[in-house]
C-alpha cells in the first residue's frame, strides 16, 4: 500500500465513526394510566413497533415525609406495569417518567438545598428500583406574573434542581453501566418563555426539552396553531414562532420535541358576539371541551357540520347551529396540519416529536385504519434522514 493511500484511510476513520454515530429522531408516545384505563386500554396494547418511546404521565409530586421526598406507592405500581409490558415485547424500547408538579410544588422543591437533594434522590428510584430509562419534569405554570403561578426566583432556582438532577442520573447511568436520560416539559405560552426560564442554561442540563402543546389550548381559534394570527398586540402564538423562541435562546433544534395533541378543542358561542371580538371565537370560550380523537372523529361526521380551515393556525375545522341561537365550533388535527407541522419540525431540524396520548387515537379503527394518525407520525419520523454532524481535529 502506498502512503498516500494509508494517509487518506487514517484521516478517514473519524469520519466514519461520526457516521456510524449519526443518530435518528424520536418518536415518543404517552400513556396516562389514568385516562387508558377509563377506556379499557392495557399498557399491552401500546403499539411498540410505532413508538420506541413511552413517557408514562404521570407520577404526582413526591410528598415530603421529614427529609425525604416519596412518589405515591399506586402510581409505582401503574409505572411497574408499563416498565414490565415493555421490557416483555421489547429489548429496545424505551420508557421515561414523567413527575408532574405544580408551580408551588416545584418552587418550593427548589428553593433550598436540602429539598433538591432530596427531590433528586426520589427522581433516582425511578431510575435505579423502578427501571425507568429516564425521567422528565413537568415543572406547570413557572414564575410570577402573567401566566406563571411560582416565584420571581425560578429562573435561578430551576436551574439549580436541574444541576442536582443531572448528577444524580449521571450517577445513575454509571452505576449500572447503562445510559438515563433528564427531559424537562417547557411550555409554548410566550408569557411564560419570557419570563420563567433560563433557557440556555436548561438546554444545557437537559437531553431533552419537550415541548408542551397544552400550554397554547385557549390562545387562539385553533387549539395548536402554526402561524400568527395577525394582530395589533402582535401575540406570537402560532408554534413556529414559540419554538423559534426556545431556538434563539440557545437550545439546539435537537433537543427539542414537539408535542402534538391527539384531541380537537369544542368552543360554544354566541355568533352575535363574534364582531365584538374581532373573531377571536377562543375569546367567548376560553377553556373549551377537549375531544380525543377516537371520538371526534365519528362526532364530525355526523349531519350538521359546515367544514373550515383556518389559513393562520393551518388546522381544520366544523362549525353547527345549536339551539339557544349558539354554536359550536370544533378545531382539530388531520392529516393535512400534521404534515405541516412535520414540514417544521424537519425544517428546523428538531430531535423529533411526542403525542399526547397514543390511546387518544382512533385505536380501534373506527373511521378507518386503526392508530392513522399515530402511524403516519411515526413514518414521517423515520423518513427524516439522520442528523450526521462530523469534525476535524488536529493533535
Amino acid at each position: 500500500m502506498n502512503r498516500n493511500a494509508f494517509v487518506c484511510i487514517i484521516l478517514s476513520l473519524p469520519l466514519l465513526v461520526k457516521l456510524s454515530s449519526a443518530q435518528s429522531k424520536k418518536f415518543v408516545c404517552s400513556y396516562s394510566p389514568t385516562k387508558a384505563t377509563q377506556i379499557g386500554y392495557q399498557p399491552d396494547y401500546i403499539p411498540l413497533e410505532i413508538c420506541p418511546y413511552v413517557i408514562f404521565k404521570a407520577f404526582s409530586f413526591p410528598t415530603i415525609v421529614g427529609r425525604q421526598m416519596l412518589f405515591n406507592d399506586n402510581d409505582k405500581i401503574a409505572f411497574s406495569s408499563v416498565v414490565s409490558s415493555v421490557r416483555k415485547r421489547s429489548n429496545t424500547a424505551r420508557v421515561v417518567a414523567s413527575i408532574d408538579g405544580s408551580a408551588r410544588d416545584f418552587t418550593r422543591a427548589s428553593s433550598a438545598t436540602v429539598r433538591r437533594k432530596a427531590f433528586a434522590q426520589a427522581a433516582v428510584t425511578l431510575l435505579l428500583e423502578l427501571d425507568a430509562d429516564g425521567i422528565e419534569l413537568n415543572w406547570k405554570e413557572p414564575g410570577s406574573t402573567h401566566a406563571g403561578r411560582g416565584s420571581a426566583n425560578d429562573r435561578i432556582t430551576m436551574v439549580q434542581l436541574l444541576q442536582d438532577l443531572q448528577q444524580a442520573v449521571k450517577a445513575a447511568s454509571k452505576s449500572r453501566n447503562r445510559n438515563r436520560e433528564l427531559w424537562f416539559r417547557g411550555s409554548l405560552h410566550t408569557n411564560v418563555m419570557e419570563e420563567a426560564y433560563n433557557m440556555f442554561d436548561v438546554c444545557e442540563l437537559v437531553d431533552h426539552v419537550t415541548l408542551d402543546p397544552s400550554t397554547t389550548d385557549y390562545l387562539e381559534n385553533s387549539h395548536a396553531p402554526l402561524y400568527d394570527r395577525p394582530s395589533m398586540l402582535n401575540t406570537g402564538n402560532g408554534y413556529n414562532t414559540t419554538t423559534q423562541y426556545w431556538i434563539d435562546e440557545g437550545c439546539t433544534a435537537k433537543k427539542l420535541l414537539l408535542g402534538i395533541g391527539l384531541h380537537g378543542i369544542s368552543r360554544v358561542y354566541s355568533p352575535s358576539l363574534i364582531r365584538y371580538v374581532r373573531g377571536r371565537i377562543n375569546l367567548l370560550d376560553h377553556v373549551g371541551t377537549h375531544l380525543e380523537q377516537r371520538e371526534l372523529c365519528k362526532t364530525i361526521r355526523a349531519a350538521g357540520w359546515t367544514y373550515g380551515w383556518d389559513e393562520y393556525g393551518a388546522m381544520p375545522y366544523v362549525t353547527r347551529a345549536l339551539p339557544d341561537e349558539k354554536a359550536e365550533r370544533i378545531s382539530y388535527e388531520d392529516l393535512n396540519s400534521l404534515r405541516l407541522k412535520m414540514d417544521m419540525v424537519e425544517q428546523k431540524r428538531f430531535g423529533g416529536i411526542y403525542i399526547d396520548y397514543v390511546h387518544s387515537d382512533d385505536i380501534y379503527g373506527s373511521c378507518g385504519q386503526p392508530y392513522s394518525l399515530t402511524a403516519y407520525l411515526s413514518s414521517r419520523i423515520r423518513s427524516i434522514p439522520s442528523e450526521i454532524g462530523f469534525a476535524i481535529e488536529w493533535n
